[in-house]
């Protein structure tokens, strides 16, 4: 084999393993746990939602969450979009919140709406305790 053709060979071979990671971190699928719990921050307690849907990513069955309760979801990729609608007495949409947040800027497995609709607030994200 001549030199040149043992260097493009090498980029072939680089180019396809950045590839291959790059497809494996974009499709890689997380469980995750989402809350609908109340929050204290800096003395402000913010309550539970009484009911909501809660959709991630615009995909699957929405969850449907009472006051204190806890769902799963799967979310894949990097970026998400959740999408809490607040329910009232009769099960009819009465406010709709999206909040998009990045993998990166989670701490942990759990996800709690209350804080994350109420502007991203530190504790939105913990570990599993």
């Amino acid at each position: 084999m001549k030199p040149r053709q043992i260097v493009v060979n090498i980029l072939l071979l680089a180019a396809f393993v950045g590839l291959g990671m790059y497809c494996y971190n974009e499709g890689k699928a997380y469980d995750i746990l989402i809350d609908n719990a109340a929050f204290s921050h800096e003395g402000t307690t913010y309550e539970a939602y009484e009911a909501i849907l809660v959709t991630v990513d615009g995909e699957g069955e929405p969850l449907y969450l009472v006051e204190g309760d806890r769902g799963a979801a799967t979310i894949s990729g990097k970026k998400h979009v959740i999408l809490v609608e607040e329910l009232d007495i009769d099960d009819n949409v009465e406010k709709s919140h999206k909040v998009s947040f990045k993998n990166k800027e989670m701490r942990g497995k759990v996800v709690n709406v209350v804080p994350l609709v109420n502007g991203k607030l530190p504790g939105w994200s913990y570990p599993l305790k």
